[in-house]
């Protein structure tokens, strides 16, 4: 199963919100960023890797509809998910 080790207070961080009720949909949908990745061949995030938080940032920007630009927040996701499925790394490979 692909995980990425992010606290909820960082997850909030990224769509800058300061409360914590909307921690469980945050939650939720750290999980469906992982399934999405998944499904486009990542499998695996190595530890510490800053492109899958910027991924995740992305993705929950888009979902947010964050300042109303979740259209430009999902091609900017789609492409560094693209990426990140062709990487040798993400595959579970070794970098070169």
């Amino acid at each position: 199963m692909l995980t990425v080790t992010i606290s909820t207070e960082a997850m909030r961080e990224m769509v800058r919100i300061s409360h914590d009720k909307l921690d469980m949909e945050l939650e939720a949908l750290k999980e469906a960023y992982l399934t999405d990745l998944s499904m486009s061949g990542v499998n695996t995030i190595p530890a510490g890797d800053m492109l899958s938080w910027a991924a995740l940032r992305l993705y929950l920007r888009w979902q947010m509809n964050y300042n109303s630009e979740a259209e430009r927040y999902r091609q900017a996701y789609e492409a560094t998910k693209i990426a990140m499925s062709l990487a040798s790394e993400y595959k579970g490979g070794e970098c070169p």
